[in-house]
């Protein structure tokens, strides 16, 4: 899957390469084609995860922990601090890596991911359920107690976009969670917080990427 001449992963391999926060990158993965293509990169760690952990209802723990196990027997000490960073956010950058992890330190090493700020047409209050699908009846999804409310008057909430996950390693041992109930959020623009779970989203990464729109977004 190639965008801008190179393939998806790129973008994050190269973010987490140039980030000063980062001491070391695993690159965690059953697709062979992957594994070639890193073999001869210097200052990654490949690991070939087992097919038991590559299944679509495999839990991303399960093999962070096995990435774990890996490093431990190629590099001796487990890091202080995980950093999980999926390939299908390709947007984020070296400096929001960096910002969150200072982020995760300035506020005692609590659990941190990255989110956008649910603006316009993605905000639940805007939002309806149907009854079933025989019945295109739609009821709010959030009771609208107030009628009179203006879009601007809305509560601010953020969406997890994937970008960036950051635990204490010891947290994570202990609790087998990348996040908490509760945990500190480092804000990042829509514009490079694209999740591609579907083609259309690849398709808006890609144009997003390829004609260089994404950069230079502010939070």
């Amino acid at each position: 899957m190639l965008v801008g001449g190179k393939p998806l992963i790129d973008y994050t391999v190269d973010a987490l390469s140039i980030a000063k926060s980062v001491s070391g990158i695993i690159v965690t993965t059953d697709d062979p084609d992957i594994l070639q293509y890193y073999r001869s990169h210097q200052g990654i760690l490949l690991v070939k995860r087992p097919a038991e952990l590559s299944q679509d209802q495999s839990k991303t723990s399960d093999a962070v922990f096995h990435a774990l196990q890996a490093w431990k027997i190629h590099k001796g000490n487990l890091p202080r601090s995980i950093l999980l960073a999926q390939p299908t956010t390709p947007l984020r950058t070296a400096e929001d890596i960096d910002a969150a992890f200072s982020l995760f330190c300035s506020m005692g090493k609590q659990p941190t991911i990255s989110a956008c700020k649910v603006d316009g047409i993605r905000h639940p209050k805007v939002m309806y359920r149907l009854g079933s699908p025989d019945n295109l009846t739609g009821s709010l999804y959030i009771e609208d107690t107030d009628n009179d409310i203006q879009r601007q008057q809305y509560e601010v909430l953020y969406q997890r976009n994937g970008a960036v996950y950051i635990v204490a390693t010891e947290y994570f041992l202990r609790t087998g969670d990348l996040k908490s109930s509760s945990p500190v959020i480092y804000e990042m623009p829509w514009a490079r917080s694209i999740n591609i779970d579907i083609a259309d989203d690849f398709k808006i990464a890609k144009a997003l990427i390829e004609s260089g729109l994404n950069q230079g977004q502010d939070q």
